[in-house]
């Protein structure tokens, strides 16, 4: 593991390259030739990138995954977002190991076929809601761990936090409710997918994602009976793109220097598109028909 003073020097330059993120949709050529511009200065400044390997040549870098499955090509394993790359890019120079996680993973717990039951009931045409409830199986199935959603991008996530999991293992979302950045153990994850998959049945909300069935349990009088820690809004784990985004090529650094991560969900950055602080064309998923549409 590096020193504290090396993982700040490291999330500087994470954050750095960051203030680049909510252009890629238009310029990812440029992006990535200013990104290498800036590791190629990094390596002249002696910025650690971390690539320790063990006594067999294998890397000991903590390991995050994200769950992605094409919604134009669901029987597809090509990763067609541009978006998953720069994630997976960021996540490792912020020295983890990225991994990507599909629903061919998620057939393989013994428990897809009754949550694919429940969901179809709920979402029988609604491609994204349910990748969404697959990712748990997903994550299940290759061993649990940590998981971000891939608009979730690094700030200055020091890997002493990231090994061993958090709470023993216990099902840990660092963004209250909101599935952002999650850790828990293999069988956490088996246990939280059943409970989301059961409360799509019992809970009052219109649209039952496992969004809101997290919120169910975060909200309900005895939420501590469901074992799940809710680290809140202000513990600064996750930030919002509002947190950090000052205006167009204007970042907040010393604010992601003190966060995990930061989560450019659609809604933070319609709301930053709206106000004017970025020119990014924004592409979201309709989750009624899967397909995906674009706010200027």
């Amino acid at each position: 593991m590096k020193s504290n003073s090396n993982f700040r020097k490291l999330g500087l330059a994470i954050c750095a390259v960051a203030a680049f993120f909510l252009v890629i949709s238009l310029q990812m050529d440029s992006y990535s030739s200013i990104k290498r511009d800036l590791l190629a200065e990094n390596d002249e400044k002696d910025v650690p990138v971390m690539t320790a390997l063990d006594a067999e040549g294998k890397s000991d870098r903590p390991i995050v995954k994200t769950f992605y499955q094409s919604m134009k090509h669901p029987t597809s394993d090509e990763i067609d977002d541009p978006i998953v790359h720069v994630w997976k890019e960021e996540w490792e120079l912020a020295g983890f190991e990225p991994q990507v996680v599909t629903l061919a993973d998620a057939k393989r717990h013994p428990y897809y076929d009754t949550m694919k039951e429940a969901l179809m009931e709920k979402f029988p045409t609604d491609l994204y809601n349910q990748y969404c409830f697959f990712r748990y199986l997903a994550m299940a199935a290759t061993g649990g761990g940590w998981h971000t959603d891939y608009d979730t991008m690094p700030s200055n996530f020091p890997l002493s936090e990231a090994v061993p999991l958090p709470n023993d293992g216990q099902f840990t979302s660092f963004q209250t409710f909101i599935p952002s950045l999650i850790s828990a153990s293999e069988e956490e994850w088996t246990r939280v997918a059943k409970l989301i998959t059961e409360q799509t049945a019992l809970t009052k909300e219109k649209h039952a994602s496992d969004m809101m069935m997290l919120k169910d349990m975060y909200t309900m009088k005895n939420s501590d009976s469901y074992g799940i820690e809710f680290k809140d809004v202000y513990s600064n784990y996750v930030l919002k793109p509002e947190d950090v985004v000052e205006g167009k090529n204007l970042m907040r650094c010393d604010r992601m220097n003190k966060s995990f991560a930061i989560h450019y969900s659609h809604h933070g950055l319609d709301m930053l598109n709206r106000r004017g602080k970025t020119n990014a064309c924004l592409h979201f998923p309709n989750s009624s028909t899967g397909i995906h549409t674009s706010t200027n």
